[in-house]
């Protein structure tokens, strides 16, 4: 064995390679990287020189991306075929990671165009009519259920969905109904709705698979809870009547902004969306 004197200590290891004692301790704990030479004595790491490259060499694995345990193995067996092949299977974990962030970029970009839009145009109470295309929503239709109820339903069809972040910061849950809004009286009519989530047409062969079709969409939004709608729906009918208008098929109630983004329900806004024509 070589003098101690010509050996490297724990400290000067982890200095030279720019990592801690405690990497290198852990590296020995699990034989992936063990000194030269313990002190019986002290108990005192010491490392040679030639293990610097060795060192050098798990740093960069890692760097990479590789797991300590496939390093190790690496180590042990190590010619020219086994580093071309672990190069390229670290190349290949890289371009799917890189994939899968660029398309998570896609999707948090999308999201905060859609806040930033919101807080420009969310005025309350403000009508507006809105050309839709042919919209696509995943419902079971079903009416008649309890808030726990439809609650449930919800969190059964965002499982449905085989999408990145689907319905954080979107637009997409909402509730439908197939009632006349001039039918409602307030305190003393109330709506039967069904939960529905936007979708697009990839969802196609769900059993859930609904049309929303095209069309002129009578629009308000709304701050506060969903009981708070009864206005909303006041306006509406008023508007309709003044305007030679008539509902044209079931009306759609969706969150802009819901408890997931704010703990302030008076900060909440809906979307309700009243299909029309000209009677």
């Amino acid at each position: 064995m070589e003098s101690t004197s010509e050996l490297l200590s724990i400290s000067e290891m982890a200095k030279l390679r720019k990592v801690t004692t405690e990497t290198l301790r852990h590296y020995d704990r699990i034989g992936l990287f063990t000194p030269i030479y313990i002190s019986p004595d002290t108990g005192y790491r010491y490392y040679s020189f030639m293990q610097y490259e060795t060192l050098g060499t798990i740093k960069e694995l890692s760097q990479m991306g590789m797991k300590l345990e496939d390093i190790k193995s690496f180590l042990k067996n190590r010619n020219l075929d086994n580093s071309l092949e672990i190069l390229q299977k670290q190349h290949d974990i890289l371009l799917e990671e890189i994939q899968r962030k660029t398309a998570l970029e896609k999707v948090i970009s999308g999201k905060i165009e859609f806040l930033n839009t919101l807080r420009k145009n969310s005025s309350s109470g403000q009508i507006f009519i809105m050309e839709y295309p042919e919209r696509y929503i995943l419902s079971e239709g079903k009416t008649g259920m309890t808030t726990r109820e439809m609650c449930h339903k919800i969190t059964q069809l965002e499982g449905m969905m085989d999408e990145l972040a689907p319905v954080f910061a979107s637009d997409r849950i909402g509730v439908f109904c197939n009632e006349l809004i001039s039918r409602f009286k307030e305190d003393t009519e109330q709506f039967d709705y069904a939960p529905f989530i936007f979708c697009d047409k990839h969802y196609k062969k769900s059993e859930y698979y609904m049309v929303v079709p095209a069309g002129q969409y009578l629009c308000v939004r709304y701050h506060g809870r969903f009981g708070n709608v009864t206005n909303a729906f006041f306006q509406l009918a008023d508007y309709m009547e003044q305007n030679g208008l008539k509902q044209n098929g079931p009306f759609y109630t969706n969150y802009e902004l819901d408890i997931t983004l704010t703990k302030n329900h008076d900060e909440t806004i809906l979307l309700l969306q009243v299909p029309v024509k000209k009677k």
